[in-house]
């Protein structure tokens, strides 16, 4: 797909110092937000995940069992 933008001065200046077209200095720039955005998005995602563990954790109890015993009882059959 092809898009028309019109960029700043100063940003196609940017492209020129890092001696770039400034079409491919556009183009990482969109790519490096875009991989920041994913990179959050991935961060949220892990921390909903712990969190729904850390609340089942809270929710599903032993019973004052201990793991050692149901390591015990598991080796009896």
């Amino acid at each position: 797909m092809q898009v028309t933008i019109n960029v700043p001065d100063q940003v196609a200046a940017e492209a020129r110092a890092r001696g770039l077209l400034t079409e491919v200095y556009v183009e990482e720039l969109i790519t490096s937000r875009t991989n920041a955005n994913s990179d959050l998005d991935q961060r949220k995602a892990v921390e909903a995940a712990v969190d729904r563990i850390l609340e089942r954790r809270e929710r599903h109890k032993l019973n004052g069992l201990k793991i050692k015993d149901l390591i015990t009882e598991g080796r009896k059959y």
